[in-house]
């Protein structure tokens, strides 16, 4: 499962950075999830609470998760447009969530029609803030 091997990760980096920093503990972690992804938060979150009691320091770390709206810019007319699921199949999903480039397989620019463009927001899974005690 993606979501797995996500937490597992963002836990595995908490934990060096309360090694790096010197920190007693983690007490909130906040992890952003770009829209392109189509990472399940619920999941994630749920996933994260298990995964991170392996982790000592973290165990007790609250995660706050935001998501961030996707944004493309089309390369062709300078149009700028977010992402439109719902013209989108479930194998379409799944296939952005794999590999976010191959949006440009099924999604068009909606004012030119263009396959050109660029993802300038909304892409990755990354830590924003990690707060803990010294």
């Amino acid at each position: 499962m993606h979501e797995w091997a996500l937490s597992d990760s963002i836990a595995s980096a908490a934990k060096e950075i309360l090694e790096k920093e010197n920190l007693k503990k983690v007490d909130e972690i906040v992890v952003v999830l770009g829209e392109v992804q189509d990472i399940a938060a619920k999941v994630f979150a749920d996933i994260f609470n298990d995964v991170k009691k392996n982790y000592h320091g973290i165990e007790d770390a609250k995660l706050t998760v935001e998501t961030e709206p996707a944004v493309f810019a089309c390369l062709n007319c300078g149009n700028v447009f977010g992402l439109d699921r719902k013209g989108l199949n479930h194998a379409t999903n799944e296939a952005i969530h794999f590999l976010p480039e191959m949006a440009k397989l099924y999604i068009k620019c909606p004012k030119c029609g263009s396959v050109d463009f660029k993802i300038t927001q909304g892409r990755g899974v990354f830590i924003k803030e990690i707060k803990g005690d010294k």
